[in-house]
């Protein structure tokens, strides 16, 4: 199996600083991409990938649906869904532009998010201290991953994000049966 850089398939768009945005643009509301649009987008509530060609902007500022962006505090990438379409991104995420048609973006979040060697890598170049490490630009354009043909990476990305689609929705149910389960215990307790 061939393996190469990510710099060879994609170019990294840093967010952009909401201080000097503000004064740069001269607009004093700007609607940010935030930690809860990520996680929306992450839990795939209304994200379609299908229509790759939507995705192509002439403006790196705001997202486009079906965009992957990168949460640098995570380190996980998603798809921009509908509900995030025109917000801008802050320092805390990373657009990716994909610059050839060698790498599809659904295997990208999987290699990005699950794939073992390449977190392994994330690992060993995360820097800073505290409870948050970032990565910085120029180590996740030598992230190594492994290059399959176009076919495959469909099937392995499909299957990844379907997989996601599942695990969020499981997630959703065991809330519910916890919350329903807990509010009977309590009614037959006040009962007694």
């Amino acid at each position: 199996m061939e393996k190469r850089g990510l710099k060879e398939f994609v170019t990294f768009v840093p967010g952009i600083n909401p201080t000097r945005a503000q004064k740069q643009f001269g607009i004093q509301v700007i609607n940010y991409y935030d930690q809860l649009s990520f996680e929306a987008d992450y839990d795939h509530e209304d994200v379609v990938v299908e229509d790759e060609s939507e995705s192509s902007s002439q403006n790196n500022l705001s997202l486009n649906e079906g965009d992957v962006v990168i949460s640098n505090s995570l380190q996980l990438a998603t798809i921009v869904g509908k509900r995030n379409v025109g917000k801008v991104l802050s320092l805390n995420f990373t657009k990716i532009q994909f610059d050839s048609e060698q790498l599809d973006k659904r295997y990208f979040l999987y290699l990005f998010n699950a794939y073992k060697e390449v977190r392994r890598q994330k690992e060993r170049e995360s820097q800073g201290s505290g409870p948050v490490l970032r990565i910085p630009l120029r180590s996740l354009e030598e992230i190594i991953i492994p290059v399959v043909p176009l076919e495959e990476q469909q099937k392995i990305g499909a299957i990844y994000v379907e997989t996601l689609k599942l695990q969020s929705k499981l997630n959703k149910y065991a809330d519910l049966i916890g919350q329903f389960t807990s509010s009977m215990i309590e009614e037959t307790l006040e009962g007694k």
